[in-house]
């Protein structure tokens, strides 16, 4: 955590908008690039990150000196993302690994750009790393939800076991457990494709 973030969130305790503002702005995108992974809509990604910030506002947490205020984030975030699919009607939106709507570093590459074709490459082979996208997408979007959301948080928010651990309340052996179980059913699903 950012040396500063623990000194903002004491001004947002205390009710400081500029406090509020500037933990926004670093930590937004982060927020909504994880809620967009798991819901696959900018809109209910936006809804997530409007919620966790208002609970933040509304409850600042107290964080122990060594304590990550991305943790909390996003443990926030993924209980209200699993709080979402519960009321979401049965084969809702798959998510999407594409490119996140929020930020855009460099180790937060689209799946396709991840598994895209060589440059100078057929239109064939291209077309055949375009389905093989969508096929990893729906092989993932089709994990359970305790195997997935392992999966996404060390993939594609590049997470420690220790990390995902903290967010999801499970030790750093039981997350690596999910990882291997998520990682073994998509070989499974993929297999016959590749």
């Amino acid at each position: 955590m950012n040396s500063d973030d623990h000194e903002l969130i004491a001004g947002v305790a205390s009710r400081d908008p500029e406090a509020f503002r500037a933990l926004m702005e670093r930590h937004a995108s982060g927020v909504i690039n994880l809620a967009y992974r798991f819901l696959g809509t900018v809109a209910d990604a936006e809804d997530v990150a409007q919620d966790v910030f208002f609970r933040l506002y509304q409850h600042p947490p107290r964080l122990s000196p060594s304590g990550k205020l991305f943790t909390w984030l996003y443990r926030v975030t993924v209980n209200r993302c699993l709080d979402l699919l519960r009321q979401r009607p049965a084969g809702g939106k798959l998510l999407s690994l594409d490119e996140p709507p929020a930020g855009g570093e460099e180790s937060e590459r689209p799946l396709a750009e991840k598994l895209a074709a060589p440059a100078g490459s057929s239109a064939r082979d291209q077309a055949v790393q375009a389905e093989m996208v969508t096929l990893t997408r729906r092989a993932i979007a089709a994990l359970p939800v305790p195997l997935r959301l392992p999966l996404i948080l060390s993939t594609f928010e590049e997470l420690s076991h220790e990390e995902i651990g903290q967010i999801l309340g499970l030790s750093p052996k039981a997350v690596e457990r999910r990882l291997a179980r998520a990682r073994e059913l998509l070989k499974q699903r993929l297999a016959p494709h590749l």
